[in-house]
């Protein structure tokens, strides 16, 4: 399968599920940060998705052979 099937595939299976929304990506490769702004179709489905979703990013550079550490902010 390919990587496009792949991404096709799973679009669909979350999109069964009723997930969906938006995103936007600000890079800026001189001093390589990377900024994420995401938006959930279903508000209370960010906070979940959110905790979930820097596991991904880290298990992503990990492959790269990169050290990841992850801070999320407290709330309040």
């Amino acid at each position: 399968m390919t990587m496009e099937q792949q991404i096709a595939e799973s679009k669909q299976k979350a999109a069964q599920t009723g997930f969906g929304g938006s995103a936007i990506i600000d890079v800026n490769p001189a001093t390589g940060i990377i900024r994420m702004k995401i938006k959930t179709n279903s508000p209370e489905r960010l906070k979940p998705f959110m905790g979930q979703y820097p596991q991904i990013l880290a298990m992503s550079l990990t492959a790269l052979n990169i050290e990841v550490k992850v801070h999320v902010a407290q709330e309040g």
